[in-house]
């Protein structure tokens, strides 16, 4: 597979052409379009049918539709787009076209952002028709979205350093996807006070607690205080993978 070298003279230029070329790769590869487009949002709706609805219930469903979308289809698409460039060598070609290795992992991570807010936008239809209720604290829905994606973009560069083929990125990409999922299930129902109020640190437990707050639950810290602390700890583990990406990110297969 190969990448056509963006058009255009300025660097966004640049970047904004191979970002568009990168959204019609993702979507001409079916596999990659079932997988990590159509399989989370069917998951989503199934969830939005099957718990019913009610107070008690609908932040359990939002906090899975918004774990299987950040897991799904953010990091999974980033970290195989990642790899299968990296597999191809077209990030190593990439680098000689004048684009910088920020705008170049940009473009390349563009589809998956795309995917996954185009999901997100699928759910909130879904759910306002099912009859869910407008947030109280919408701005803890605004932060899990924004540090989500922060963290699943950070752990798809530093998943990629382990992952040798497109193919693997399904193996190795699912301890952080249940780890979502189940932190999320968890901090959406569980009473979140005394020593469970530690399970912040999980990942998924953070977009659960966000979600959770967003619809007027309680964890036993505040609104205000639990919603930032939940931020934080999406952020710090954004920024360990980051940390990780920057000190292990491999351009070409042949270097490690």
């Amino acid at each position: 597979m190969t990448t056509a070298t963006p058009a255009g003279t300025s660097p966004a230029q640049k970047v904004l052409a191979l970002a568009v070329t990168e959204i019609k790769l993702v979507m001409r590869n079916r596999t990659m379009a079932v997988s990590t487009l159509l399989v989370p949002v069917a998951l989503g709706v199934f969830w939005a049918f099957s718990f019913g609805g009610g107070p008690d219930v609908w932040p359990m469903v939002v906090a899975l539709q918004a774990a299987v979308t950040l897991g799904m289809g953010l990091y999974l698409t980033a970290t195989q787009t990642v790899v299968a460039r990296r597999h191809t060598r077209v990030l190593t070609r990439m680098r000689t076209s004048g684009i910088s290795d920020p705008g170049l992992l940009t473009a390349t991570l563009a589809p998956a952002i795309a995917i996954a807010l185009v999901q997100i936008v699928v759910f909130a239809v879904i759910d306002l028709v099912m009859g869910v209720v407008a947030p109280v604290n919408p701005l803890a829905l605004v932060a899990m979205v924004l540090a989500g994606v922060a963290l699943m973009v950070t752990a798809a560069l530093a998943t990629s350093v382990v992952t040798p083929s497109p193919e693997r990125a399904q193996i190795t990409t699912l301890p952080l996807v249940f780890v979502m999922l189940g932190g999320a299930i968890a901090m959406a129902v569980i009473p979140a006070e005394g020593w469970l109020q530690a399970l912040l640190l999980v990942p998924g437990a953070a977009v659960g607690t966000l979600v959770r707050l967003a619809f007027g639950g309680e964890i036993g810290m505040g609104a205000v205080t639990g919603t930032i602390v939940a931020t934080v700890a999406l952020l710090a583990w954004a920024g360990i993978f980051a940390r990780v990406a920057q000190r292990k990110f491999r351009w070409d297969p042949r270097n490690g």
